[in-house]
């Protein structure tokens, strides 16, 4: 059997940090626009140690910190070549979700170890807090400062289409093999998204196979890989993605355990980027283009080429919701406009 494409494709390798720990993590990434890797980072995590005596093991670890709540399983048939994606026509997935106790999910993934056409058996994002309650004190990565929310993601041998998120992720490979296919933001275009409110984990996905890429049908793909960089980690590498950085990932072994912390930059109260997205698809999407350019103007002015100074010529106490920064009581102002406004 042929190697995947982008296992082939020659793709220059992310930059690797040396030195970093959980105890100067935040300080080492701060203002870094570009995926790190840290070799090493998490490799003290007893969660590591357990991984690397086996995947058995591995599964006794997590059983352990394990809180008994059914887990979300993703189902899907060996044809899916451990693809998490939609099915033929994008109506619907090319797998099952179930909820189920992590046992039953755990003895499918070891049991499938030995199978030639392997079925895909995953578990997406699981707040730890929820589903593994001891495992962040146990396995410290260092940013509790930042409020993250941390999540384990189990597996076998999956691969999650290229996709971004909004928050900074600091992601600590703690079982099997991982391969990272990293794009910057720019290369939205090169992508070919799928649908914006229907994806298989929430968040928009490159519909590019990174496997088996059509570039018939995405020819602008090859502009992307111009672009791209590989990040694969050991167990005990972490990987640092910034904000909006689009990322391919592929779990290469038996059991596959990834530990993820999201944090963002800016306060909650600023509520979702997404939903400002949303309601400019509504409000300006299918205007004429002159008022569009129009528009985007305002857009440059207020919002992507604005500084601190930008309200200077306003006196401070009619500046508003263009005060810099902007205060959680101005926030929740803005907030309860735009619901009232949006029921109109």
């Amino acid at each position: 059997m042929s190697k995947p494409f982008i296992e082939s494709a020659g793709l220059p390798v992310a930059d690797e940090v040396q030195g970093t720990t959980p105890e100067n993590v935040l300080e080492s990434v701060a203002g870094v626009a570009r995926p790190l890797v840290l070799r090493g980072y998490c490799d003290h995590f007893p969660a590591v140690q357990a991984a690397k005596q086996s995947p058995q093991a591995m599964a006794e670890y997590l059983l352990q910190q394990y809180s008994g709540h059914a887990v979300n399983g993703c189902f899907g048939s060996a044809e899916a070549g451990g693809r998490v994606f939609y099915n033929e026509d994008l109506s619907g997935f090319n797998f099952e979700t179930r909820r189920v106790p992590l046992g039953v999910l755990l003895d499918e993934i070891l049991a499938s170890a030995d199978v030639e056409s392997t079925p895909m058996r995953y578990m997406p994002s699981s707040e730890v807090g929820y589903w593994f309650p001891g495992f962040a004190a146990a396995n410290d990565a260092g940013v509790n400062s930042v409020s993250p929310v941390g999540s384990l993601w189990l597996g076998n041998k999956v691969r999650v289409a290229a996709h971004y998120d909004f928050p900074n992720n600091l992601a600590c490979n703690i079982a099997g093999k991982r391969r990272f296919t990293l794009l910057p933001p720019e290369q939205i275009a090169n992508l070919y998204p799928g649908p914006l409110e229907f994806a298989p984990g929430g968040q928009e996905i490159s519909l590019v196979d990174f496997y088996d890429p059509d570039f018939e049908r995405f020819p602008k793909f090859r502009d992307a890989l111009a672009n791209a960089q590989i990040a694969e980690l050991n167990p005990g590498d972490a990987l640092y993605i910034p904000g909006m950085w689009w990322h391919h990932v592929e779990s290469l072994d038996t059991l596959n355990v990834l530990y993820t912390h999201w944090w963002r930059d800016s306060e909650a109260f600023m509520g979702r980027p997404t939903n400002a997205l949303l309601h400019a698809v509504l409000g300006l999407r299918n205007l004429p283009a002159h008022q569009r350019k129009a528009w985007k103007a305002l857009f440059d002015y207020y919002i992507f080429d604005a500084d601190e100074g930008a309200a200077e010529h306003i006196a401070p106490a009619a500046q508003g919701i263009l005060e810099q920064p902007l205060s959680l009581e101005k926030a929740m102002q803005l907030r309860a406009k735009l619901q009232n406004d949006l029921k109109r």
